[in-house]
Parts: C-alpha cells; sequence; structure tokens
C-alpha cells in the first residue's frame, strides 16, 4: 500500500539535477498506459467491426460524443496531480494525502451527474447527423458507456494523484490487467462464447465498464490505507486549490475537442478521398504522438515537485531535460514518415488517390513532430507550475486565430485539401511552441498559485 511519507516519489531524491534520465523514467510507464487505453478502444472496435458496419460506425460516433462528455472532467481532475506534486515537492505529506481525499470527492461530484445523460443518448446522438440505423447503436453503447463516468472519473483522481508523487508505474499496471480483461470479456460478450450469447454493441460497452471497474477497484485498493486516514467531508480550500489548477485545463479540453471536431468538419467537406487520408494521417500520428505527451506529463510533475520544494531551477531544468529528450525521440519516430510513408499507409489498403494525399500528410506530419515535441513539454511544464490559465489561453487563441482560419484558407479556399488542412495545424502547433517557450524562459516557471493559498 502507499505509505505516508512518499520521499522515494519526491523530486528531492535527485539532488541537485533533474537529467534524462528522471525524466523517462517518470514517462516511459505513461506511454505505456496510454498505449494500453488506446488497445481498449481498438479492441472494442475490431470484435464490434465483425458485428456490422454501421455497429462499427455507431461506436466510433459514440466515442466522439463521449469524449465531448468527459472533456471538461478530464482537465478538472487533472488539478489533482498538479495539487500533489506541488505538496509532495514540498514534504507536505498531509497535504498532498488531503488532494486524494478531496479529488474523490470532486470525481463523485463530476462523475454522477453524468448518469442524468443516459436517459437522453437517444436524443442527443442523432443531433450528430448520423442516420437512425447508426443512431441507435451509438445510443446504446454511449448510454452503457455513461454507467461508468463516476468509475473513470475516480480512476482519473487516483491516477493523477498517484503521478503526482512519481509513481506512474501503478496506473500502468492497472491500465494494462484492465485492457486484457477488456479484450477477453470483448469475444465473450460481443460475439458470443458457449451458453453466453453475443450482445454486439451493447456487449462491448458492459465489457469496457466491467473493465473500468476493475482498474478503479485495483486503484482503490492501493491507496486504501491513504483515504483511511485522509478520509473527511469536502473542504473549502484543498477543493479551491485543485479547481484553481484544474478548471482552466478542462476548459482548455473542451476548446481543443471542439476545434479538433471543426478541423476534422472542414477537411470531410473537401471530399471523401481527403477525409479518408486525414482518418488514416491521424491513426498513424497518434503512435507518435504518446511518447512526446507522456514526457510532457512527467515534466508537469517535476516541475510541480521542484516549485513545491521552492527549487526553481530544477523546474528549469526538467524542462530542458524533458524538452531535448522528447526532440530527439520525436525525430526518431517522425523521420519515419519521410523515410517509409508507404509502408505505414500500406496496411489501410489506400486506393491511389487516398495514398497520393497520406504521403503529403506524413510529409507534413515529419516537421510537426519537431515542433510538437517542444509544444507539448512546454504546455506541460507550464500546467506543472500550476499557470493553467495561461495554457488554456494559448490553447484558444492559438486554435481558434491561428489554425481554423489557416485551415479555412488553405483547405478550402485555396482547394488545397487536407494538406492544407495540416499545414494550417502545423502553425497552430507552431505558434504554442514558440509563445510556451518564451513564457518558461521570461517568467522561470514560478509557481502560479499564492503560497499563502497553498497552506489554508
Amino acid at each position: 500500500m502507499v505509505g505516508a511519507q512518499g520521499d522515494s516519489a519526491s523530486l528531492l531524491a535527485h539532488g541537485g539535477r533533474v537529467g534524462l534520465r528522471e525524466v523517462a523514467t517518470l514517462a516511459w510507464p505513461v506511454v505505456v498506459q496510454m498505449l494500453s487505453v488506446n488497445a481498449m478502444l481498438l479492441a472494442d472496435a475490431l470484435f464490434v467491426g465483425r458485428v456490422s458496419t454501421p455497429a462499427l460506425a455507431g461506436v466510433g460516433l459514440a466515442g466522439t460524443a463521449l469524449m465531448l462528455v468527459h472533456s471538461f472532467g478530464n482537465g478538472l481532475l487533472g488539478g489533482v496531480r498538479v495539487e500533489t506534486s506541488h505538496a509532495t515537492g514540498a514534504r507536505e505529506h498531509g497535504r498532498a494525502e488531503a488532494a486524494l481525499a478531496q479529488g474523490i470527492w470532486l470525481a463523485l461530484g463530476y462523475g454522477l451527474p453524468l448518469l442524468a445523460i443516459i436517459p437522453l443518448t437517444g436524443v442527443l446522438v442523432p443531433l450528430l447527423g448520423a442516420g437512425e440505423g447508426l443512431s441507435a447503436h451509438a445510443a446504446n453503447y454511449m448510454a452503457w458507456m455513461l454507467l461508468s463516468a463516476p468509475v473513470l472519473c475516480l480512476e482519473q483522481v487516483i491516477a493523477g494523484w498517484l503521478q503526482g508523487r512519481g509513481d506512474t508505474r501503478t496506473p500502468m499496471a492497472a491500465s494494462i490487467g484492465g485492457n486484457a480483461l477488456n479484450v477477453a470479456l470483448d469475444a465473450v460478450l460481443v460475439l458470443g462464447f458457449g451458453p453466453v450469447a453475443g450482445h454486439g454493441v451493447v456487449g462491448a460497452a458492459v465489457a469496457t465498464v466491467l473493465s473500468r471497474v476493475a482498474i478503479t477497484s485495483f486503484l482503490l485498493l492501493r491507496v486504501r490505507a491513504v483515504l483511511q486516514r485522509s478520509a473527511e467531508w469536502p473542504r473549502r480550500a484543498p477543493l479551491a486549490r485543485i479547481s484553481a489548477f484544474g478548471t482552466p485545463m478542462g476548459v482548455r479540453w473542451t476548446l481543443d475537442v471542439t476545434s479538433w471536431l471543426a478541423f476534422a468538419t472542414i477537411v470531410s467537406w473537401v471530399g471523401e478521398a481527403h477525409l479518408a487520408a486525414h482518418v488514416i494521417g491521424v491513426r498513424l500520428i497518434v503512435l507518435t504522438f504518446l511518447p512526446g505527451y507522456a514526457i510532457g506529463e512527467a515534466a508537469g510533475v517535476l516541475v510541480g515537485q521542484s516549485l513545491g520544494a521552492q527549487r526553481p531551477d530544477l523546474a528549469l531544468n526538467a524542462w530542458a531535460s524533458a524538452t531535448w529528450l522528447a526532440l530527439g525521440l520525436m525525430l526518431g519516430l517522425g523521420s519515419a514518415f519521410w523515410i517509409a510513408p508507404g509502408w505505414l499507409l500500406a496496411p489501410f489498403h489506400p486506393t491511389p488517390e487516398v495514398e497520393a494525399i497520406g504521403r503529403q500528410l506524413l510529409f507534413i506530419a515529419g516537421a510537426f513532430q519537431v515542433v510538437d515535441a517542444v509544444a507539448t513539454v512546454g504546455l506541460g511544464s507550464l500546467n506543472g507550475a500550476g499557470d493553467t490559465r495561461f495554457v488554456m489561453a494559448l490553447s484558444f487563441l492559438a486554435a481558434w486565430f491561428v489554425k481554423m482560419p489557416l485551415v479555412i484558407a488553405l483547405a478550402w479556399g485555396l482547394g488545397w485539401g487536407a494538406p492544407g488542412a495540416w499545414i494550417g495545424l502545423t502553425g497552430e502547433i507552431t505558434v504554442v511552441a514558440l509563445v510556451s517557450v518564451w513564457r518558461v524562459r521570461t517568467d522561470r516557471l514560478r509557481p502560479r498559485v499564492a503560497v499563502a493559498m497553498a497552506h489554508q
């Protein structure tokens, strides 16, 4: 079980420098965890795809709707990780444990009301523009998946708390185990096995819900001792600190999701070949994006712990080390887009037109991978410092006043299609990278929540 004195998780154990090893140690389990989460979604799609094409499309549509539903909560509950990293760095273990207990209340307060959406799924899903048959599959999947909303919120809080202490391996282990369970349950509940009848889309949702329950149960057992010590009714001060960090991140997540949906919609207007190439390109860059994102999350934890320990020099050191690590890794991964685009596209069996467009997209992706490494680590570091309002404002302005105008002008106005849209995306990422570096260098990663507030 997790003990009270998480000194081994604290950055102070690393002495006067945070190098590539410290960043990589925190980051690689996050990569595995995120790959496992994506594998869970992929397993649902693979099994449902054997039922029917409309069922598979319905799961995809429901996934988009669920992403919108959970977007704000993803950011809000991330405030637990930031608060915990600051408290851990300051060796304020009571405050760190309070962050977990109060985060549990916040998770329930956000997740339980989402259950009210379940009766409305049949009305909401058709608003996304799907036909009657597709909407039925999507509404069924979404309704069952929403049953796990409170559980998913609890999982996010506990995983974030552990990561804030420097323990990224426990959430990874839980995710891998839950993913294995999901695959086994999918095989039985989607397609049927022996006396158990297959239930298609509903079976896939139930399998995922049960797997989420298993993951959260495992995580609860791991922090049981902490919760027994720190269990208390909601308290205003720690909830205010978590919300001060998390609310801007929640707004940012929501704005990012909506801008991405608008981006995909514009690409779809250009034509089916461009949309198909875009979808294939996204599937490929997700795999290379995850390591950079994980390094950014690790940087945020290390920055938060450094500032909690009143060591802004170590915070800058963590940012620099994470940036170099992400640059090297994502440059290596992105170069595959230039070297072997045909091999990467081949498994998707594209038509000649789609392949031609896809090659252009991968060439662009190879370039913005490098810039994205800087942007991702910069945003993660600023979030770790508690500078979440600046990150929110930067993300909003870059998405809606840089990316979207460029996408409309290049993809639609000039008729460049998906490649034009991806050039617009590159513009957004470049602005975010440059501004985040400027913010880190000029602001010196100062903690953005008043010290007095931290001790309330």
